[in-house]
């Protein structure tokens, strides 16, 4: 029984880390939102949503780093940071020097599309 249990949390292990190099493949890259809802109202063509969706694009290193840029006009703002996955590699959890950290729920993490949710907000994003 010791030995089956052994190699079961071993397997666990095994497939936990295939499963985060495939996450982090996906999610490797430059994204822009699509589509954003909150509070299961479609915000993506109101004011000033629409203005922030346009002019915002975050991109992901495969070593844990990433980079938010907001363009306004003749002024571009960059806020890097690091993510990681957490909770079995479901949620994705930023941190930064203004935001502090911010932990958002992964769905369909495929290629290029991801859905990321908090706090009512769902963000739907594409890699370039």
């Amino acid at each position: 029984m010791k030995k089956f249990t052994l190699l079961f949390a071993a397997f666990l292990l095994i497939a936990g880390c295939s499963q985060k190099k495939t996450l982090t493949a996906n999610l490797e890259g430059n994204w822009y939102v699509y589509k954003l809802i909150q509070d299961n109202i479609d915000k993506t063509a109101t004011a000033p949503y629409s203005d922030t969706i346009k002019n915002y694009s975050v991109s992901f290193t495969s070593d844990g780093k990433f980079i938010e840029q907001n363009i306004w006009g003749p002024d571009t703002v960059l806020l890097p940071g690091t993510w990681e996955f957490q909770d079995a590699n479901e949620k994705l959890a930023l941190t930064d020097t203004v935001y502090k950290k911010r932990v958002y729920t992964i769905f369909n993490l495929e290629g290029n599309h991801v859905e990321l949710r908090r706090n009512g907000q769902n963000r739907y994003l594409r890699k370039f």
